[in-house]
């Protein structure tokens, strides 16, 4: 048993003393630079200017709203993405719904009635929806995409200057620095967990969100490790090959089946399913790094299959002789070729919730 639950305990008492340093350097520079009219290139190729601190802002996805909300400019908010993945963020549900029914695509006419000063847009938001609210004389910045924890922070900080909130973004970043620094810390020295994530028959492999997520708390994410990238769909043999330690779930997600490849992992046969908020874990924004926190106490907690398999040993040693293992087979990832509507349809459980 790898108990560090008090480990990382006190490491987040004294976060303080753990802080990033070289994002936070990049932080504080643009902490002392925030100014009007300011100019950025967004994702479009567009270089968006915003003439005066915006007293009216409009956030078209829910990555978009939650920063907005953990920089403090919630009361400056007059559209936002009214939907059950943003019903976390206090107040929400008092502004201007810019969702269709579909509680996914912008409502054009919604967003441009507004008329706001700034209007946010994650890149989920498409390129023909930001030139129509462009074409009816919005300010529209369209962010990038990416896949990393250091993407997060630069547009927290990004965010923060486009409205006029540098200090908070500032410090923003450095509480989500401190979260994660922690987190490492904590799990830091010890065998890394084999971790699956599993929502509706897909995982997260390598270039996702998640992975950082499982990395940064101590883990190995097994569908990673067997070279898959992206998200793609996970079948029973390969869950039985991976053989997971921990599996990683949200929690408004269906959880883990219950079949006999799953429960003969190691992580059902042992209670580590790990439960972590949804939005968390999938909305790229600074809570990121509660979603990180959570899934390292779990880690930082659990047994693993050496544990047991030294246990066992030691018990075989004194009242039996072992019996020879057979032949693990071939290796073999239990993964087809994944067709372009598959992809689709994988991008398509985790946009919903950008």
């Amino acid at each position: 048993m790898r108990s560090r639950t008090s480990l990382l305990l006190v490491s987040i008492l004294v976060v303080a003393s753990i802080a990033a340093t070289v994002p936070m350097a990049a932080a504080d520079t643009h902490a002392s630079a925030c100014s009007f009219p300011v100019s950025e290139t967004d994702a479009t190729g567009e270089t968006v200017t915003v003439e005066e601190r915006p007293e009216r802002i409009v956030v078209l996805q829910p990555s978009a709203a939650q920063t907005v909300w953990e920089l403090g400019a919630q009361g400056r908010v007059v559209g936002a993405p009214v939907a059950p993945y943003t019903d976390y963020l206090k107040g929400i549900d008092e502004k201007q719904n810019v969702l269709n029914l579909d509680e996914f695509s912008v409502n054009r006419e919604a967003v441009v009635e507004l008329d706001a000063d700034i209007v946010l847009a994650p890149n989920i938001v498409p390129n023909e929806t930001v030139e129509q609210l462009r074409g009816a004389n919005q300010t529209v910045f369209k962010f990038g995409v990416g896949t990393s924890l250091e993407f997060i922070a630069d547009k927290t900080e990004l965010t923060g200057r486009l409205i006029g909130s540098c200090e908070e973004a500032a410090n923003v970043n450095e509480a989500y620095w401190d979260r994660i620094e922690s987190a490492r810390a904590a799990t830091e020295g010890g065998d890394a967990p084999r971790v699956l994530h599993y929502t509706d028959n897909f995982t997260a492999g390598s270039g996702t969100f998640i992975d950082e997520i499982i990395a940064a708390a101590g883990g190995e994410n097994v569908a990673a490790k067997n070279g898959i990238e992206g998200y793609g769909r996970v079948n029973d043999e390969a869950v039985v090959r991976w053989n997971p330690e921990v599996i990683l779930v949200a929690d408004d997600g269906p959880g883990v089946p219950e079949t006999a490849a799953f429960e003969s992992t190691f992580a059902v046969r042992n209670e580590q399913v790990v439960v972590v908020d949804g939005n968390y874990l999938s909305q790229p924004g600074p809570r990121i790094a509660i979603a990180i926190e959570e899934l390292a106490t779990a880690l930082s907690d659990a047994t693993l299959e050496s544990d047991d398999a030294a246990e066992t040993d030691a018990i075989d040693d004194r009242t039996s002789t072992p019996t020879p293992m057979a032949s693990a087979p071939e290796d073999q990832t239990g993964f087809g070729v994944l067709s372009a509507l598959v992809a689709l349809t994988a991008l398509g459980l985790f946009a919903r919730r950008r």
